[in-house]
């Protein structure tokens, strides 16, 4: 069973925007992940923006991979509790999204997200996600199946680590070595070429 506003190979790819949009920024990204937080606090509002204008749509790849290194389950659940917001709207997946990065356990081995209250509790930051279907979803795990998917297709992609943004499969450095946003807001947009 796929989510609503999924795509790509056995639909593991949630996006947000206009399929049909002139161009692809592919996002890769782990919830857990402290560079992904980095860059979905720095550059996520403008990403929705932009494919609200339609300049491209947006296509999010998740990983687990601190899920597999530290353990737990937060990644993978919290895809999951993803996927029931995209259900309920792509403006509820993207503003659950950066709900969660927001509210990200820090040091990662806290795992939280693989709490369902936690989840649960952060769904309330975005306005009218919370019902019962929703919450149904979340707590019985209605996508942990497909969630373990979505994060063992990442490395067909042949991204290693996270965050990366690609735009028409040329890569966008979003993250300095040293773990600092490399553009700014603006920056970010002045290098995706204009619509042909």
């Amino acid at each position: 069973m796929n989510p609503a506003h999924s795509t790509g190979a056995d639909g593991t790819t949630l996006y947000y925007g206009d399929l049909d949009a002139p161009h692809v920024l592919e996002v890769f990204v782990e919830l857990r992940d402290r560079a992904s937080h980095r860059m979905a606090d720095n550059l996520l509002g403008t990403i929705r923006r932009a494919a609200d204008d339609g300049k491209f749509v947006a296509k999010f790849h998740f990983a687990g991979t601190i899920d597999d290194t530290v353990g737990g389950s937060g990644s993978q659940r919290g895809l999951s509790a993803l996927a029931a917001a995209s259900d309920a709207g792509q403006r509820k997946f993207v503003d659950y999204l950066a709900a969660l990065f927001a509210s990200q356990p820090f040091p990662p081995v806290d795992d939280q997200f693989s709490d369902v209250s936690v989840l649960l509790s952060l769904a309330d930051k975005v306005n009218g996600l919370r019902n019962a279907e929703f919450d149904m979803k979340v707590t019985d795990g209605t996508y942990l199946t497909w969630a373990g998917e979505v994060i063992g297709n990442f490395d067909s992609f042949g991204v290693v680590g996270t965050p990366v943004v690609r735009y028409d499969d040329e890569v966008i450095p979003v993250v300095k070595p040293e773990g600092g946003p490399a553009l700014t807001p603006q920056e970010f947009l002045d290098r995706l070429r204009p619509s042909r």
